[in-house]
């Protein structure tokens, strides 16, 4: 089931990209299957299904429409999030929680990963690029309006852009959700995972 969020955007599917002129609803897509796990780290007492519409995340969608951030891993979600901080504060580990997500239904997301998406004009600053105006605030729109429900791209705060990250369509000004969530204090293995491998330090 796509283009799960509001029957009265069917009519939007037809849209072309508006600077290529390229059709997107061919666009390289995956299909995340009901039953599947992301994961998203958020703050404590706020719920984990949030659509950012401000323009301050890569692929934000104009009010009403927004986008919520998850990731293929748990790792991901670590580095998409208290890696911004450059040395992380022990008092903003505590104060977030690892969500782990299970889709109830099923999406098809635009895939910037996959090889065939250069051909219509992808590049790895969609992913990783700034500003988010220029380089990725309107593929997310294009994307959208082809019916797409939302975007897999790789997560810029890892250096090799090996871990995926996903923005998924809902709106900002209802209370959405596409499946359940057990959400947990962070994981010390998980911690001790970014230590390691990638020499974050936690103070």
């Amino acid at each position: 089931m796509h283009r799960v969020l509001n029957e009265s955007t069917r009519g939007r599917r037809r849209v072309s990209a508006p600077a290529s002129g390229l059709d997107l609803r061919d666009f390289p897509s995956v299909v995340l299957p009901a039953g599947i796990q992301l994961y998203r780290i958020h703050r404590r007492g706020f719920e984990p299904w949030w659509f950012s519409s401000d323009g301050s995340r890569r692929f934000d969608l104009p009010r009403p429409w927004g986008s919520c951030y998850v990731a293929h891993t748990s790792m991901g979600a670590f580095l998409e999030t208290l890696t911004r901080l450059g040395v992380i504060p022990a008092t903003e580990v505590r104060a977030r929680r690892l969500a782990t997500i299970t889709l109830s239904l099923e999406l098809r997301v635009a895939d910037c990963r996959s090889s065939a998406a250069a051909g219509y004009g992808v590049t790895a600053t969609t992913s990783a690029g700034y500003p988010y105006e220029r380089e990725s605030h309107p593929w997310a729109q294009r994307f959208w309006r082809a019916g797409f429900d939302g975007i897999r791209y790789g997560a810029a705060h890892h250096p090799a852009l090996a871990e995926t990250s996903y923005a998924l369509f809902g709106r900002s000004d209802q209370q959405a959700s596409y499946g359940s969530v057990d959400s947990r204090p962070l994981p010390a293995e998980l911690l001790a995972d970014a230590r390691s491998t990638f020499g974050f330090r936690i103070v």
